[in-house]
């Protein structure tokens, strides 16, 4: 098995980056959201040799973050990868948060446990959030401390 990497995205990886999130979403982000967060917002991504395998895009405000994407190769799924990507970026937004929100599609199970498998909780519902084939779909909102704080509901 090739030795994982992950590194700040930059501008150049820009298609690698389009051609992960238009395999893994079936409503995607546009080529030119995605220029401007690789250019405004954290982002980093899980590489093996020269091969983009996943991604996470952050957000920050004060001392608060927010996942805004996170892809891994469809291809990849059920390898740990997507662990191993939050267990080395997630150390990376404790330099700068104090707590961090995301939202996950209901129905996106193995997103969900692998959240919650790295500390997310549960915090709310965000209802008719997500485009979907039946018309829309509910968000859970969950959201992870670091520092000792808990997060209570």
């Amino acid at each position: 098995m090739v030795d994982r990497l992950v590194r700040p995205l930059q501008a150049d990886d820009l298609d690698s980056v389009m051609t992960l999130e238009l395999k893994a979403h079936a409503y995607p982000w546009s080529e030119s959201i995605m220029q401007s967060a690789l250019s405004r917002h954290h982002c980093w991504g899980v590489f093996a040799g020269p091969q983009l395998l996943g991604f996470a895009v952050f957000s920050s405000v004060v001392d608060e973050a927010e996942l805004l994407d996170c892809v891994v190769d469809p291809a990849c799924h059920s390898q740990g990868l997507g662990r191993f990507l939050m267990g080395e970026v997630l150390p990376q937004v404790e330099g700068f948060a104090r707590r961090v929100f995301l939202e996950v599609r209901e129905s996106n199970a193995p997103a969900i446990a692998l959240y919650q498998s790295v500390g997310f909780v549960e915090v709310g519902c965000r209802e008719g959030y997500y485009p979907a084939p039946t018309g829309r779909e509910d968000a859970l909102l969950m959201a992870l401390e670091f520092g000792g704080f808990v997060f209570s509901v």
